[in-house]
C-alpha cells in the first residue's frame, strides 16, 4: 500500500467517524484491518496527525457550543430537542454537548448531529418568534 492509498483510507475512516449504523461500522472495521496490515511508520504518523487534528477540532467545537449556550441551558428545552429531533433522552444530548465520557468513551455530536441540533434551534426560534399574546 502506498501513502496515497493509506491517506484515502484514513480520510474515509474520518468521514465515517461518529456513524454507528451497521454498514459504517463494518466499513470502519475493514479500513482498520487493512491499515493494521501495514507496519509503516509513515502511515502511523499520518494517522496520529489526523487523529490529533480531529481531537483538536472536536475540542474547539465543544468550546464553541459551550460558549454560545453558556448560562442558557436553563432556557434551552434540551429534553424536548433530544426527544423530538433525535429520538433520544435529555441525558444523551447533554452528554454529547458537554463531551462526557460514557462507558470509557468520550461522546460528542458528529457533523450530522450538529446540523440536526442547529436546525432544531432555528426551528424553535421561528416557532417561539411567531408566538404572541393578543
Amino acid at each position: 500500500m502506498n501513502m496515497k492509498e493509506s491517506t484515502a483510507l484514513l480520510n474515509e475512516y474520518k468521514a465515517l467517524t461518529g456513524n454507528t449504523d451497521e454498514k459504517s461500522m463494518k466499513r470502519k472495521d475493514e479500513i482498520l484491518a487493512r491499515l493494521s496490515e501495514i507496519n509503516s511508520d509513515e502511515v502511523k504518523a499520518e494517522a496520529k496527525e489526523m487523529t490529533d487534528k480531529a481531537l483538536n477540532e472536536i475540542e474547539s467545537d465543544l468550546k464553541n457550543i459551550r460558549s454560545q449556550i453558556a448560562g442558557d441551558y436553563d432556557i434551552l428545552p434540551l429534553a424536548y430537542i433530544a426527544k423530538h429531533y433525535f429520538g433520544k433522552s435529555r441525558a444523551w444530548l447533554y452528554q454529547r454537548i458537554n463531551g462526557y465520557k460514557v462507558g470509557g468513551r468520550e461522546y460528542t455530536l458528529n457533523a450530522e448531529q450538529k446540523a440536526t441540533f442547529n436546525a432544531a434551534l432555528q426551528d424553535l426560534a421561528k416557532r417561539i418568534g411567531s408566538v404572541s399574546i393578543a
